[in-house]
This record gives C-alpha cells, structure tokens and sequence, in this order.
C-alpha cells in the first residue's frame, strides 16, 4: 500500500528564523541561484516511522555556506512555539549535537515536535560532500529511531556521493 505524505509545515512561530531555517531544509525546495536538488520521502504509514533524503547540490561554496547557516541558526534554536495554517500549534526543541564526523563537513540535532495531539522526535543529520549537502532527517512518534541508524544512513549516502 502507498502512502501519501502532506507536505504541511508550521506556518508561523515566535521564533522565525529557526523555523524558517527548519522548513527550507525539510519542506521547501532550494532557492539557491544554480542549485538543483532531488528529494525522496519514505513512510512506513501515515505514524510513521518516516526516513527523508534531500540532496542539494550547489555551484561554488553553496552547500558550505547553507550548512554553515543552518547550523549557526539552529544551534541557537532551543525550544520555541509554532502553529499550523489550520491554527493547530504546538513546540519545537532543536537539541544540537555538532559535528557528526561525516563528509567534508557535517552537522546533527535532535529536532523534536510537540503538538496539541502527538509527539514527534527527528535525527536530523545535515553534511557536505563536495558541492552538495545531504539533508537526511529520519523520525519517529513518540521517539527517534537509533541515532546510530541515522548517522550510519548518512554515512552511506555522502560515501555514495565520492
């Protein structure tokens, strides 16, 4: 059986630089000028667990440079609310956890949401090989899966990409 995924992230937050950061990771495609990027989503069901690989590859030091603001942002995250077009709302903790040892650069957090109905937590792992940043992001409700997974998937896909 196939299951469709809605594309619906928060809309606003009291602290809109981390959930814009979060959201042009995960949920919007690159705007970057020369950039181009693939995008592949799995679930297991509409709970979860849920796996998302996106690669984007970038002229000259794009991919550096959006893992470098994207790390300096949602290191400063911690917790922060945010709401959904449908007026749901709910919290957001950015746990950072630096360096991931992966690729040319990387970096990881544990990303968890907390809405008025459920609880989802994410391995969010961001690294760069060459010119293109791997965004791959692995959640589970109530909880992650083993970050260890996470990190050993991201392993996988940036020693695909040399």
């Amino acid at each position: 059986m196939k299951t469709v995924l809605q594309n619906d992230p928060p809309t606003r937050s009291d602290h809109v630089a981390c959930l814009d950061t979060l959201n042009a990771l995960e949920s919007y495609r690159t705007t970057r000028a020369g950039a181009v990027e693939a995008r592949v989503t799995f679930a297991q069901s509409q709970s979860g667990p849920f796996l998302q690989e996106v690669l984007r590859r970038s002229p000259g030091s794009g991919a550096r440079e959006e893992l470098a603001h994207a790390a300096n942002v949602l290191s400063g995250c911690d917790t922060f609310s945010i709401g959904w077009s449908d007026g749901m709302k709910g919290t957001e903790h950015v746990s950072a956890l630096g360096s991931a040892g992966i690729g040319d650069v990387s970096w990881h957090a544990t990303v968890t949401v907390t809405s008025e109905t459920l609880t989802v937590q994410e391995n969010l792992v961001l690294v760069v090989v060459d010119r293109t940043l791997v965004i791959l992001s692995e959640a589970g409700s109530p909880a992650a899966p083993a970050r260890s997974r996470t990190l050993s998937l991201a392993r996988t896909a940036a020693a695909r990409l040399r």
